[in-house]
C-alpha cells in the first residue's frame, strides 16, 4: 500500500507540474482559496495587483519536499526573477514562518497570504522545473510560483553568472538564535570537515511513508561498520582537521562515539515535513550553517542510504565550498 501511495503522489505531482497553462493554475488556485478562506487574497478582474512582482508560495495544503529542496527552489526562482528585473517575495508560513529563522538581508522578501492578488489579466503562474522552458517574464505582471522541484544546484547559474551562495546571502541572514547556536559549538570556521549520512529509516523509524528499513540487526550492524570505515578513511585524508559528523540517525551518531570524530547535540533531530517544533527547526538550520562553515563537505553514499538527499549539498552551496561523495 505504501508503494502504491508513493506512486500516486508522483503521478499527481507530474500532472500538476505539466498542467501549466494559466486557466489550469487559476482553477487550482481557486480550489486553494476555497480550502483556505482565512488566507483569502485580493481578487480583482484587472485592478489591484503588484506590477513586476514574483512570489514563491509554500501552499500549506500541498505535499512539499524537505527544507533543502525548498531552499533550492527559492534561490532558483530568485535568480530568474532578478534576471528579469522583478521584485522577489517569499510566502512561507508552513510548517513554520521562514522569516522567524532566516531574516531578510538585502531583499525585503516577506509576504502574507493577504498580499496575494488574483487578477485574470495580470496574475501569471510559474513552474520552476528542469523541463520547463524559462521564457522571459512579461512586464507589469504578478507571478506566483506554487510548483517547484529545485533540482538544479549549480555553483554558478549559467544564465546569469550569479553565484548560488551570493543569491542565498542576498536573501537571508540567520536569526540571533541560530547565530548563537553556531557560536556555542566552539568550532572555528574552516577548522573542520563536515560529513553527512542520510539513513532515513534504515536504522530506526525516522520518516513516515519511506520503506528503506533494514529487516535484521545483522544488516544494520554491517551498514554501521561500513559507514564507520568511511569516516576513518575521511580522517586519514584530513589528518589536521576535526571531523564533524551530521546524520538523521541517532542510532548511528551514538555508534561512533568510539571514533576520533565529533558530533553536535542530536536530541532535536527531525525532518521538517514530520517534526517542526522550534527546537527541531533550529537544529536543522544549525546543521546547514555548520556545513556551510566547513573547509569541505563529504556526502557518504551506500545502497541502503538515501543517496538523493541534497541537504549537505545545500549546506555546502551556502558557504560556496566543495563537496565530495564517498561510497561505502
Amino acid at each position: 500500500m505504501i508503494f502504491l501511495k508513493d506512486i500516486f503522489y508522483k503521478i499527481k505531482w507530474l500532472i500538476r507540474q505539466s498542467f501549466g497553462k494559466r486557466l489550469g493554475h487559476f482553477y487550482m488556485d481557486m480550489k486553494f482559496l476555497k480550502r483556505n478562506c482565512t488566507y483569502l487574497p485580493k481578487f480583482r478582474l484587472n485592478a489591484t495587483y503588484s506590477k513586476d512582482a514574483f512570489v514563491f508560495v509554500i501552499d500549506p495544503k500541498f505535499k512539499h519536499p524537505g527544507l533543502a529542496d525548498r531552499l533550492k527552489g527559492i534561490v532558483a526562482c530568485y535568480n530568474f526573477a532578478k534576471k528579469n528585473g522583478y521584485k522577489f517575495y517569499i510566502l512561507y508560513k508552513h510548517p513554520f514562518y521562514l522569516e522567524k529563522y532566516l531574516l531578510p538581508n538585502h531583499v525585503n522578501w516577506v509576504k502574507g497570504f493577504g498580499d496575494l492578488n488574483y487578477s485574470i489579466g495580470h496574475t501569471v503562474f510559474y513552474n520552476e522545473a528542469s523541463w520547463h522552458v524559462d521564457k522571459p517574464l512579461k512586464k507589469g505582471k504578478e507571478y506566483h510560483c506554487y510548483n517547484y522541484t529545485g533540482n538544479l544546484l549549480p555553483k554558478v547559474f549559467s544564465d546569469t553568472g550569479e553565484e548560488w551562495a551570493s543569491l542565498f546571502n542576498e536573501l537571508f541572514v540567520p536569526n540571533d538564535e541560530i547565530k548563537k547556536c553556531v557560536s556555542q559549538t566552539g568550532f572555528k570556521e574552516k577548522s573542520y570537515v563536515a560529513v553527512h549520512f542520510r539513513f532515513v529509516n534504515a536504522l530506526e523509524n525516522f520518516e513516515g511513508n519511506y520503506y528503506n528499513a533494514l529487516s535484521t540487526q545483522e544488516e544494520k550492524d554491517n551498514l554501521i561498520k561500513r559507514c564507520k570505515g568511511g569516516l576513518m578513511e575521511i580522517k586519514k585524508k584530513n589528518p589536521t582537521k576535526e571531523i564533524l559528523v551530521f546524520s538523521d540517525s541517532k542510532v548511528f551518531l551514538n555508534s561512533i562515539q568510539d571514533l576520533p570524530v565529533r558530533t553536535l547535540d542530536s536530541s532535536s533531530i527531525g525532518h521538517i515535513s514530520f517534526t517542526h517544533s522550534d527546537d527541531s527547526v533550529v537544529k536543522t538550520f544549525l546543521d546547514l550553517f555548520m556545513m556551510s562553515r566547513a573547509s569541505k563537505v563529504y556526502v557518504v553514499h551506500a545502497p541502503e542510504l538515501y543517496n538523493s538527499s541534497c541537504f549537505a549539498l545545500v549546506g555546502a552551496r551556502i558557504g560556496n565550498i566543495d563537496v565530495e561523495v564517498l561510497n561505502v
